[in-house]
């Protein structure tokens, strides 16, 4: 009986179960949940409290944000370059071509929210140990999602090269409905999608604490990637029924990429932050309740009160009443009210709270300077820069596997793009009209044949970008258009689109102080042109009235003459 069960599992599920037997040996999924719970202050589960009120110092937050922090303060851009190339006009195709592909993985970026979800890659790295995302083709786009870590089981668990994988296995969580729906346009006969049913096999799943209770029926999806003949194959399916047959790609890469935090020989998921940094948390918070249970016994006055002579027993927890006594003298009644004296307190508790807290930041390298905790006001911009940089260098590792992460993600993209953009990709180039000195964006296609042709370099800019780089750079700028070596427009256009000086503002005042000497330019030619234009008059009046001085002495002249004449005739 238990043989015929196993072979109505598919081949996908019995992997799927081999895969969860592993990671529950090496404790995958409990190390999961209890790196999560830690960084999210959920830290006395399981603890016999009673009615003790614990406290929690969450020294683990802030360190893995700060780290996080430094890979996330950086701006980082996908940019392909020519490779090879036969002639100067290849090249300078290539190039154009490049451009073009920059412009749209940049626009991929922006539509997916990758950066965004690379932001969760880090993070989720960073906690436990290791990042994953997931690149597929739909309705011809390129789609980006994040994995958790729970949610992918490698056929080799040892290599944590994802393309040397001999397979690579996805679990979802999907509706029941949209499952079947997807099987149904799969070609899947209605037998065999009435066997998709609702499960409860959600105990691998990250967060599984959240999902006791699920709106809708659900059931575990698996997808299956794998190499055959050189390429990548898929197939999909539930527990007993598959909802897609084995499918070639046409890709040679996994559309998968993931980031490892810290490499451990011989497991291919290594370590990160948090598993260590918990029992040094565990007992900064026991030390911090001890102290508040201590304080709460021993540092306030406890009142001692002789019942057996006090009529009014209530009145002692009342202000401002009066308590009142029988069968007693005036001066004996400190004999039946008085105080217990609060015992001083050793400093010995405080001090190993706090230096288990400064060292266990300081060791993890997120302690208070590089983590920015100093007034910029009281120091300069580069010399807090210097420090960080200083305590960052530990990190270098880790962002050279984020900018290798980012490197893969983008080779994917681009073999996405070569192996589904049958018909092209529409693409868009910078051109510049000469007359007005304008730049315009210009729509063209890219083939398919120009995709398959070119074997382009990848590399990843990157910006620094933290509050104090961008501090220090504007103090560079504004020193050297203090001492004059640059203009105040040049200066402008220097700030960055998101510099804490108001650039769109700057370069509204810029703006309309080029259209005021426009406009004071127009005045001055038209003036100019009106002289002008009055001193060609007046040049032409002179000009008309010299010649009619010159007639005026002409006919007089010619009068002379005549009246010589004719004196001389008579």
């Amino acid at each position: 009986m238990e043989k015929e069960k196993n072979n109505s599992l598919t081949e996908e599920w019995q992997l799927y179960e081999k895969g969860k037997s592993y990671n529950l040996m090496v404790g995958l999924f409990e190390d999961t949940e209890r790196n999560y719970n830690f960084y999210h202050g959920k830290q006395w589960d399981n603890a016999r409290l009673g009615n003790i009120q614990p406290i929690t110092l969450n020294v683990i937050r802030p360190t893995v944000k700060y780290k996080v922090g430094v890979l996330n303060s950086n701006d980082y851009q996908i940019v392909f370059n020519p490779n090879v190339y036969d002639t100067k006009q290849q090249g300078e195709d290539l190039e154009d071509l490049c451009k073009s592909l920059n412009r749209y993985s940049n626009r991929v970026w922006e539509q997916e929210q990758v950066n965004t979800k690379v932001k969760e890659v880090v993070k989720d790295a960073c906690i436990n140990s290791e990042g994953i995302c997931h690149s597929y083709e739909e309705d011809e786009e390129i789609k980006v999602e994040v994995i958790d870590k729970t949610n992918m089981f490698l056929g080799n668990e040892n290599d944590s090269d994802l393309q040397a994988q001999p397979y690579i296995l996805l679990s979802f969580r999907r509706t029941v409905d949209s499952v079947k729906e997807e099987a149904r346009k799969n070609g899947i006969s209605e037998e065999e999608i009435a066997n998709i049913t609702a499960d409860s096999d959600y105990e691998e799943q990250a967060g599984r604490d959240k999902r006791i209770e699920e709106v809708s029926p659900m059931c575990l999806v698996l997808l299956k990637y794998y190499k055959k003949d050189g390429t990548v194959w898929i197939k999909k399916s539930t527990k007993n029924v598959v909802i897609k047959q084995d499918a070639d790609t046409k890709l040679t890469l996994y559309p998968i990429a993931h980031m490892v935090w810290e490499d451990v020989k011989g497991y291919s998921r290594g370590e990160g932050e948090v598993k260590y940094l918990i029992p040094n948390q565990i007992e900064i918070n026991k030390t911090a309740t001890r102290r508040a249970i201590a304080v709460q016994m021993c540092a306030y006055p406890k009142l001692v009160a002789n019942m057996k002579y006090i009529t009014n027993p209530s009145s002692l927890n009342k202000v401002g009443t009066t308590i009142e006594l029988s069968e007693m003298q005036a001066d004996d009644v400190n004999k039946v009210v008085s105080y217990l004296r609060p015992t001083s307190m050793t400093s010995d508790a405080v001090n190993l709270q706090q230096e288990l807290m400064k060292d266990t930041q300081e060791l993890a390298g997120a302690g208070d300077t590089v983590n920015g905790n100093v007034d910029p006001t009281q120091t300069s911009g580069k010399a807090i820069l210097a420090v960080q940089q200083a305590g960052q260098q530990p990190l270098n590792e880790q962002l050279d596997k984020f900018k290798t992460f980012l490197e893969d993600l983008a080779r994917i993209w681009y073999e996405m793009l070569q192996t589904y953009s049958v018909e092209g990709i529409v693409v868009t180039k910078e051109e510049k009209n000469i007359e007005t000195g304008e730049t315009t964006e210009i729509p063209y296609q890219i083939t398919y044949e120009q995709l398959q042709s070119m074997k382009p370099d990848l590399k990843i800019d990157i910006t620094p970008h933290s509050a104090y780089d961008k501090y220090a750079q504007e103090q560079s700028l504004e020193n050297l258009f203090t001492s004059k070596a640059i203009t105040f427009e040049e200066y402008v256009n220097a700030l960055s689109d998101d510099s804490v000086m108001p650039k769109p503002i700057l370069t509204k005042i810029l703006q309309q102080r080029k259209e005021a000497q426009q406009k004071i330019h127009e005045m001055e030619m038209q003036a100019n042109a009106l002289d002008g234009a009055m001193k060609q008059e007046m040049s032409m009046q002179e000009m008309q009235n010299n010649d009619n001085e010159i007639n005026n002495i002409q006919q007089q002249a010619d009068i002379v003459n005549q009246n010589a004449m004719s004196k001389l005739g008579g």
